[in-house]
């Protein structure tokens, strides 16, 4: 699974890139909402969630290492965890370990 997966729990947290192309954050919240979770958004190489966000966010592609945490942190990992079951059965089974 691509991280990016991920970013499509809270698709407005594009706005930190630039929160004047309310068209592209449209079209990534239209692509979430087709899917019960963003784990499931990750269908092939060329709708690869990394591929999708790059067609609405060119810039994403060049600078991924470091919009793509920066996005996460503005989402919030209880949010990220509450839409995608998989990513937080894996982490409760983490945190279990300690």
């Amino acid at each position: 699974m691509q991280y990016e997966a991920y970013l499509f729990a809270d698709p407005t947290c594009f706005e930190y890139l630039d929160a004047r192309l309310t068209k592209e954050i449209e079209a990534l919240k239209a692509i979430a909402n087709q899917y019960e979770t963003p784990e499931l958004i990750n269908d092939g190489q060329q709708t690869a969630p990394s591929k999708r966000i790059i067609a609405q966010f060119p810039d994403y592609g060049k600078a991924k290492p470091v919009f793509g945490p920066q996005l996460a942190e503005r989402i919030g990992l209880e949010v990220i965890r509450s839409r995608c079951p998989h990513f937080n059965r894996w982490l409760s089974r983490l945190e279990s370990l300690i």
